[in-house]
Order: structure tokens, then C-alpha cells, then sequence
């Protein structure tokens, strides 16, 4: 995320698990596949103390567990690799996307105060509405699963990009480097 001039420091970047992270399957047998390139992105993001969350659609220890298969962890440590600061799951939850509780889930287990220092990241109608109703300061649209370009951009958002890899080119002020 380059630096834009005004507007608070981004310190937390909440993402669908699916679609955004991983590919959407019409198998629900087959494993999870990491998008291209999201590895890297997610270590970026990280390094430069910006906390990641993963928002999925299925229940908590399935999404544990399906990150764990991908050879991922949760670690609010910024240096250990492969890893989120946190994952919210439906269950985790009293009412899923487009309800604005995962988003503020998200800030709590990782002690975000400022909901303008939150930027929401999906694939879906569904998960941009939720980054509205929560007040993120940026919503970002990715076009790496369900929803197409015309569906997200009938949602008010900050950017609709090809898929998560391109957030750490947006003119979005991160934390510091540390």
C-alpha cells in the first residue's frame, strides 16, 4: 500500500477466507487452493504491521483447520510466516456478512480501536456491505471468486481489483514499518 496523503493509517486488513484467499470450489470435497500470490501479500502486509483477519463462511474450526491443510497458522506474532492474526467465522458471530459483526470481531481479537484504520477486502456483495455497515474506512471488491465486476461495483467501495495481491499497490497509508 503506497502512501495517500490525509486519512488514518490502516492497521488491520480483514479478508474473505473464500474467494479473496482462497479459490472458490464447486467441490465442496476438494481441498482449499490459495489464490496466486496471496502468500506473499499477506508476509507484505504483515511486515508492514498491518494486522490480517480472515472472515469465513463456514465454522471456526473448519476454517482453523483448512488453513492448517494449507500449511498456514493464526499467530499474532507479525514475523511468523504463513500466518493470519485471527480468524472469524460464522459461528464466532451473532449474524454473518452483510452484518457488520465479523468486521468488528476482527478489530477486537486484534485491538483495533479506529474502524477507519480497517479496510475490508471479498469477493461477494455480501462482504463489501459489511465493511459499509461497519464503517471500514476502505471496502475493496476482488474479482478472484464468486461475484463479477457489475455485482461489487452496485456496492459503494474504495477499489475493485483483479484479486488481494493487488492491496499493497493502493494509495492506502499502511502502519509503520516495523
Amino acid at each position: 500500500m503506497a502512501p495517500r496523503r490525509g486519512g488514518p493509517v490502516i492497521t488491520l486488513v480483514v479478508l474473505a477466507f473464500e474467494g479473496a484467499v482462497v479459490r472458490r470450489s464447486t467441490d465442496a470435497a476438494a481441498p482449499p487452493v490459495l489464490v496466486r500470490g496471496v502468500a506473499a501479500t499477506v508476509a507484505e502486509l504483515r511486515r508492514r504491521g498491518v494486522r490480517v483477519v480472515l472472515v469465513c463462511e463456514g465454522p471456526h474450526r473448519t476454517a482453523v483447520d483448512a488453513l492448517a491443510g494449507l500449511g498456514w497458522s493464526v499467530s499474532g506474532e507479525l514475523r511468523t510466516p504463513h500466518a493470519v492474526d485471527a480468524v472469524v467465522a460464522v459461528d464466532d458471530v451473532a449474524s454473518a456478512p452483510p452484518a457488520p459483526f465479523a468486521v468488528h470481531h476482527a478489530m477486537e481479537l486484534v485491538g483495533t480501536l479506529d474502524v477507519r484504520q480497517v479496510l475490508v477486502a471479498g469477493d461477494s456483495v455480501a462482504m463489501l456491505e459489511a465493511g459499509r455497515a461497519a464503517g471500514a474506512g476502505w471496502v475493496v471488491g476482488v474479482l478472484s471468486g464468486a461475484a463479477r465486476r457489475p455485482e461489487l461495483a452496485s456496492v459503494m467501495h474504495d477499489a475493485i481489483l483483479t484479486d488481494v495481491n493487488d492491496l499493497v499497490a493502493l494509495p492506502v497509508p499502511a502502519a509503520p514499518v516495523r
